[in-house]
């Protein structure tokens, strides 16, 4: 049992879900595209397919040409009904997949630890609280595919979280804790302080919450992968 996981930033990696999918019985590899990577195999050898978060636009794909390829394995899994996972803008490019727009938010961006709301019920989702708060870091937002069912929101944003099929698109980051945003925090320290926010908001997060947050997203995963 093993979980292909698309990267386009190292410092952007699957985070907790590094020590949730061993427990779970899974292992996984990494393909980092951007550095000119192609699968050698089939994507059938592969239990599932996760595509993660990148400071790039799902329709950037002339200015990064990678892009291409992500959508390519996206449309692949989505043809065999392969669990796929896509988070932050692996959400966005599953959004432009199915047909949907991607497109810089009206609102502005979404940075750090803030709330997101269950506005439906679907059984990957059902140890999820109708209230949480998660990592959060995009200025891009996309529209609802068609079929799909909208499980998360937020203040700003409506579609933070959905469900087609086998394919779970999350615009917030349920592979970050506390030390991963610290760390993405002092990397981006220009970008957050252009937007006027402190770094110490990075470090919001109790214990408690962590431990809440690595307890959901195992519920989850396990949810979405043994269905």
């Amino acid at each position: 049992m093993k979980v292909l996981a698309v990267r386009h930033v190292e410092i952007e990696h699957l985070g907790v879900l590094e020590r949730v999918l061993p427990e779970l019985g899974y292992t996984f590899e990494y393909l980092d595209t951007p550095k000119g990577e192609r699968l050698r195999g089939p994507l059938e050898e592969y239990s599932a397919l996760i595509v993660l978060g990148g400071y790039m636009g799902a329709y950037e794909e002339a200015k990064y040409d990678f892009l291409s390829y992500g959508f390519k394995l996206i449309e692949e899994a989505l043809k065999v009904n392969k669990p796929f996972l896509g988070i932050c803008l692996g959400a966005q490019m599953l959004a432009k997949v199915l047909g949907s727009k991607v497109y810089p938010g009206e609102k502005g961006k979404e940075i750090g630890w803030l709330e997101v709301f269950k506005v439906a019920d679907h059984p990957y989702f059902e140890a999820f609280p109708q209230k949480l708060k998660v990592f959060q870091w995009h200025g891009d937002t996309f529209e609802l595919p068609q079929g799909a069912i909208r499980v998360f929101s937020s203040e700003l944003y409506e579609n933070q979280g959905f469900v087609y099929g086998r394919a779970v698109g999350l615009q917030f980051h349920l592979e970050v804790d506390r030390e991963i945003a610290v760390k993405w925090a002092k990397l981006y320290r220009d970008e957050i302080e252009e937007e006027g926010i402190s770094i110490l908001t990075f470090d919001d997060i109790t214990p408690e919450e962590g431990n809440l947050l690595y307890d959901l997203s195992k519920d989850f995963l396990r949810r979405w992968l043994f269905k």
